[in-house]
Formats: structure tokens, sequence, C-alpha cells
């Protein structure tokens, strides 16, 4: 799942478990095709992967209604959701966490070395990424190298390798893979990959907390 920019939630997409070599190379959801530059990505970390289509979702609310985790076969604490957030100098940081609870932001602060952090603007979104809010997703900055050149992964995500989903320039298709594989991942894309560690999830696990 992923926070929407502004103060609104917004929900990411989820899926299924692994899938074989087969699934791997069927592709075509519904007339929808994963982009050569995203296969080669994929297949250069090693990532078990496959594209998924699910209903169009927007907000957290919307797909707990519809009970998207279980349609999706995921525990609700493995969905994901993608924040950028942005310093006082304009650095901007991709935040992916885990889970349907906020994250606190001071750890982002504290682990990154920066001073205040806000939510990066529509506008920001627009220009940097080519996307809108709610529709922030790690595979944004495929085509858009050097626009976000910090990413921030959550230690619950990247110490299994159950499956999360980054959303794939849309609001109901996304790719599904380990959470192992995303620190490779996002390597490839960005200068700078820090890892929040684990024990700050767990303390802050019941805590939905505010953005600054």
């Amino acid at each position: 799942m992923s926070f929407r920019n502004g103060g609104t939630e917004s929900v990411v997409r989820a899926a299924l478990g692994a899938p074989d070599d087969r699934d791997k190379r069927s592709i075509d959801t519904g007339n929808r095709v994963a982009p050569m530059a995203v296969r080669e990505l994929l297949d250069g970390v090693g990532a078990n992967w496959r594209v998924v289509q699910h209903p169009p979702l927007d907000t957290i609310d919307q797909g707990l209604e519809l009970g998207i985790a279980d349609i999706l076969g995921l525990p609700v604490e493995n969905l994901s959701k993608f924040l950028v957030l942005e310093d006082a100098g304009g650095l901007l940081i991709l935040l992916v966490a885990k889970g349907i609870t906020r994250p606190d932001l001071r750890q982002v602060r504290a682990l990154v070395g920066c001073r205040r952090l806000h939510m990066a603007s529509a506008a920001t979104l627009r220009d940097c990424l080519d996307t809108v809010p709610g529709r922030v997703s790690l595979l944004d900055l495929v085509d858009h190298h050097g626009q976000v050149d910090t990413v921030v992964l959550d230690g619950s995500l990247t110490a299994t390798d159950e499956q999360t989903a980054l959303p794939l320039g849309a609001d109901d298709v996304s790719v599904c893979l380990p959470g192992s594989c995303l620190p490779d991942l996002a390597r490839k894309l960005v200068s700078q990959v820090f890892i929040l560690p684990e024990r700050w999830n767990r303390l802050f696990s019941h805590c939905f907390w505010s953005l600054p």
C-alpha cells in the first residue's frame, strides 16, 4: 500500500506467491505488458516476478473495504506503501515501507541525516517522476534516473522472501517480487540506499504516526 502525497492515503498493489518460470515469462495481463527496461531490471536482480492485474484502488479505505489483501492472497502487513519525501535542501527520498501504518519520519531523518522532511508536492511528482499522488512506485525511477537519488527501505520488507508488490504505472497493475530483492533493485536505480533497522519497525508497528 502507499500513502497518497498530500495527506490522503493510497493503497498499494499486492500479489500472490512467487511464480514459476512460466509465470515469469507470461507478463501480458489484460493487454498490459511490462516495459522492456523493467523486465531487464527485474531479471538482472534474479527476482522471481510477475505482472498482476487487480481491481483499481485509490485509497486505503477503499482497498480494505474490498478485502484486497484476501483477494490477492497476502496478509495485510505484507503490503507496501511508497512516499516521496523532500528535505529542506530539495533532496528527494523515496520511502518504501511495510504494512498499512504510517512510518515515523523521525527514523528516516535520523538514518539519512536530514533535519526536516515533508511530502513532495503533486507538482514535484509530475515534474520529476511523471506520476501523480497515490501512484508512486520504486519502478517510476526506471525511466527517471537522477530525479530521486535516495531510497529508504523498510528492513521488515527486505528481511523476507515473502512477496510484496510495486505499482507499474497504473492503479490496477503491479509487479510482484520477494521483498528480499528490493535492496539490489534499488541499488540499480539510485546511488544511496538505506535500510531502516527492523527493531524500529517492531517498536513502532502498533502506532499510526502523523506526518510532520
